[in-house]
């Protein structure tokens, strides 16, 4: 540990070379690099990204064998009864409930 005495006085003006403020053209010029230099990262990931999609697409386009046809479910009448206990289910739910509490059932 150093004593009191041989630490420097504190800094109370700005004139002195060793307590001058760093230079707000520095500052900037260093805040200037790394903009330029996110926006180069950008450009590249931009550019990386347009040609893996264009190398998809070129895959899609030479598949062999597309598909042309749909194929059909033979059991459409799921959905027609998803829809009904869509509808059902909470009317049951609430029977259900308002018979347990006539029984006072407290679950």
């Amino acid at each position: 540990l150093k004593s009191a005495a041989t630490l420097p006085p504190p800094c109370t003006a700005l004139d002195t070379p060793r307590c001058t403020a760093p230079d707000p053209r520095t500052q900037m010029a260093v805040s200037g690099l790394a903009t330029r230099a996110v926006l180069l990262l950008c450009s590249v990931v931009a550019a990386v990204g347009q040609s893996v999609r264009g190398a998809a697409e070129a895959a899609v386009a030479t598949a062999e064998y597309p598909m042309t046809t749909v194929p059909t479910n033979g059991h459409s009448d799921l959905a027609i009864y998803s829809m009904v206990a869509a509808v059902v289910a909470p009317f049951a739910g609430i029977g259900i409930m308002l018979a347990a509490k006539e029984k006072g059932w407290w679950g």
